[in-house]
């Protein structure tokens, strides 16, 4: 925020951990994908976040809005010069940012320490942003990556996570393929994607998902 500027609220997805704050600042400007837009927009959004709220036992406001859709590549929020990054793959919807000034990597629900990837959009969506998430770590100067899950982390942490997160992500893709190959059963196959371990361990309020089987069922759905 510049002193005395506007508030800019930059949505990484629209998930319901990640919208839940947007009617707590009604003056700010939120900023998100089209596709994020799309989800605030048709009232989905709203609807998980309520559904939400009753789970965790939590009044969250549902009054959800997006004032300014942005693309990825490079745009300016006030005295901001911002980098949005696809990051599809988590969900349909998404994007990563860059605070270039300030060294700064925001990428939503990647580059987590504390959890691995949940895969709700596609695989190749998934490894695809993980590549980018790499690349711009590389070629950017930054000081911290802020995930929108666990602590901030340096870019040499943010880097070994991402690598192991694509080494996972890319050995579910060889699954899926052998599974095809093979011609599994439906189970068989589910048994085998499910096979391939996790980068690291996750919280329980993570793991109450059943991240693991999520993650091999969504991949052989998508397939």
């Amino acid at each position: 925020r510049e002193t005395g500027g506007p508030i800019h609220l930059l949505l990484t997805h629209g998930d319901f951990d990640h919208v839940c704050g947007i009617g707590f600042v009604p003056e700010a400007v939120v900023v998100a994908a089209p596709g994020t837009a799309e989800r605030i927009t048709s009232g989905a959004a709203a609807d998980q976040l309520e559904a939400a709220g009753v789970e965790w036992g939590v009044a969250w406001p549902t009054n959800l809005r997006v004032d300014r859709v942005v693309e990825p590549g490079r745009f300016e929020c006030g005295p901001f010069h911002v980098e949005a990054i696809d990051a599809t793959g988590h969900t349909p919807d998404g994007l990563a940012y860059v605070l270039v000034d300030q060294g700064v990597l925001l990428p939503g629900d990647y580059l987590s320490d504390m959890t691995y990837p949940f895969i709700i959009g596609r695989l190749e969506h998934m490894i695809a942003t993980s590549l980018h998430l790499l690349d711009a770590l590389e070629r950017h100067d930054l000081r911290w990556v802020v995930p929108g899950h666990g602590r901030a982390l340096t870019p040499e942490e943010a880097a070994a996570a991402g690598e192991a997160d694509l080494d996972y992500l890319e050995a579910l893709a060889r699954a899926v393929a052998e599974a095809k190959t093979d011609a599994l059963s439906a189970g068989e196959a589910l048994l085998h994607v499910f096979e391939v371990e996790p980068p690291r361990e996750t919280t329980p309020d993570f793991e109450v998902y059943a991240l693991r089987s999520a993650n091999a069922r969504s991949v052989l759905a998508n397939a």
